[in-house]
């Protein structure tokens, strides 16, 4: 089975970073993943465009990896100065401890926690661990749009492939107003607005243009047909997702100490039974509800009553299903 270029430049920079001394050119063909060793019994001809091809490959490699800061030496042996070697030296090869403060840190485990049950999954969090280990302890960064469930970041991941290959997709799909149901879809664009993710799409059964919030996605996303079946139009109706000049204002309780992202935006009115009033702008409703929500209790709207209506429906139903 061949070996993709970047598995095999990985596999020659742990070959060459591992050995003591240093490797031969006919070694680090024989033994890296990747190179293809002289055949058996070949003759004089195959050998000649064999070793021909490596040469070609390993030299294509090695100044790949010199562009990119690897710093692979050239050794000659001691005895026999013609027969010449290669090898990396770990401590110079490495790279400097990366300084991550705790903001930092909290936004690569956001994107880590998007590779969730992908390819580099595993490795994406042992990364994650190794930087936690040795990042800068303070004071918890609030991150309120980083709370999504597995499932709706599989969802995403799953949705955006649909779109690039024009696939149909379905779907679990649970929302107040028509509750739970299957939806199968022909996605066009997955949007983001204010950390809240949503796929616009033709709906088949109900044929017409519809928007689906993915955190309402229950289980997998099922392609559905051959790729390409579809066209996207040039025009998608974003309807509310509509960037919009529209902005209302909301007043928000907080407990204290919770909330900062929100403090920033709002402008403080007062206090009330402990807790500190902010009225906050916001251009989406259901944006600003997530906010909330994901604060677990540290915040809650107090007007419009539509808005407070909405989390606490949310909350509501979320301890039902935490009870079971």
């Amino acid at each position: 089975m061949a070996v993709e270029k970047a598995q095999r430049l990985l596999n020659l920079i742990i070959g060459l970073s591992s050995t003591r001394h240093r490797l031969t050119r006919d070694q680090i063909r024989d033994t890296i993943e990747g190179y293809e060793p002289l055949p058996y019994g070949a003759d004089d001809e195959e050998r000649r465009k064999a070793e021909a091809s490596f040469e070609r490959m390993f030299e294509r490699d090695k100044k790949e990896l010199r562009e990119l800061g690897v710093p692979i030496e050239t050794i000659e042996d001691p005895v026999h100065g013609d027969e010449i070697g290669y090898r990396i030296r770990p401590a110079e090869a490495a790279m400097p401890a990366l300084d991550l403060t705790a903001a930092e840190l909290a936004v690569v485990s956001i994107a880590t926690d998007y590779w969730r049950g992908a390819v580099l999954g595993g490795d994406a969090r042992q990364t994650v661990m190794k930087l936690a280990s040795s990042a800068e302890h303070g004071p918890r960064v609030e991150l309120p749009f980083a709370a999504l469930p597995a499932v709706a970041n599989d969802a995403f991941g799953a949705l955006v492939e649909a779109v690039a290959d024009r696939q149909s997709v379905r779907f679990e799909y649970s929302s107040v107003s028509s509750g739970a149901g299957t939806r199968t879809i022909d996605p066009w664009r997955v949007v983001l607005r204010a950390g809240i993710a949503y796929v616009i799409g033709f709906d088949r059964d109900r044929e017409e243009p519809r928007t689906f919030r993915i955190q309402r996605i229950g289980g997998k996303v099922r392609p559905v047909g051959d790729p390409g079946a579809y066209a996207i139009p040039k025009d998608i109706p974003l309807g509310a997702l509509a960037e919009s000049g529209d902005v209302a204002t909301a007043r928000v309780a907080l407990r204290p100490e919770s909330g900062h992202a929100l403090r920033r935006r709002g402008t403080p009115v007062g206090a009330e039974n402990g807790w500190e009033l902010y009225d906050v702008d916001y251009a989406h409703g259901d944006a600003l509800v997530a906010e909330v929500l994901a604060l677990a209790g540290g915040a809650r709207i107090v007007r419009p009553a539509t808005l407070a209506d909405a989390v606490v429906k949310a909350a509501t139903a979320a301890l039902e299903v935490e009870r079971g």
